[in-house]
């Protein structure tokens, strides 16, 4: 005789109930608008540059720690040792000195001009004569063109000396009868155009 036993299963972890998630629709934020402010200075809202004193203006030499000079100094003119007030101009290229009597002669085969200096110390006329370097037109602003010689001159600039071409011309309608250029203030000497007379040579 046989037996057959039948065992019900049953089932040791209980049946989790799951629930629907309920999906909604992503909403998109609209881009956040910000009005960006024109680059223009509304009154008391930029800061005013800070005003620089003379004595720290004096005491900005810059990496090469060169000397600073105002917008006018006394420069020595050799040959003639004759110091002029020069007015500094670091947007003119050359320097230019006011002479009269400018002539073009010959030396030996060489071009020379011939020129003369107003000492006023001696209240006197200085007659030079200078190996002829070339010629330059200089376009007036009365629109004419004006020939003008160029010779070599040694200019003392605080204590910088150096000799540099010099511009002949009529510098009668300046203030002041000699010109500074970039050719002799380049590498040389830190402009502040508020300051004035500030080396002594």
């Amino acid at each position: 005789m046989v037996w057959f036993v039948t065992l019900s299963g049953c089932s040791l972890i209980k049946p989790v109930e799951i629930k629907p998630v309920e999906i909604k629709p992503v909403e998109k934020a609209c881009p956040v608008f910000v009005e960006k402010a024109c680059p223009v200075c509304i009154e008391k809202v930029c800061p005013e540059p800070a005003k620089r004193s003379k004595a720290s203006a004096l005491t900005a030499r810059g990496e090469l720690n060169l000397p600073v000079i105002g917008e006018v100094e006394y420069v020595t003119v050799d040959p003639s040792n004759i110091k002029f007030e020069a007015r500094i101009d670091t947007g003119a290229k050359s320097s230019s000195l006011h002479v009269e009597d400018v002539q073009l002669i010959e030396r030996e085969g060489k071009p020379y001009a011939r020129f003369s200096l107003f000492n006023k110390k001696t209240n006197k006329m200085l007659t030079l004569e200078r190996p002829l370097i070339r010629k330059v037109l200089i376009k007036q602003t009365s629109g004419e063109v004006e020939r003008r010689l160029v010779v070599k001159l040694w200019l003392t600039l605080g204590k910088s000396k150096d000799e540099v071409d010099v511009t002949l011309s009529d510098r009668t309608g300046f203030e002041f009868p000699l010109l500074i250029g970039r050719n002799l203030l380049t590498d040389r000497a830190i402009v502040d155009v508020r300051l004035r007379h500030t080396l002594r040579n």
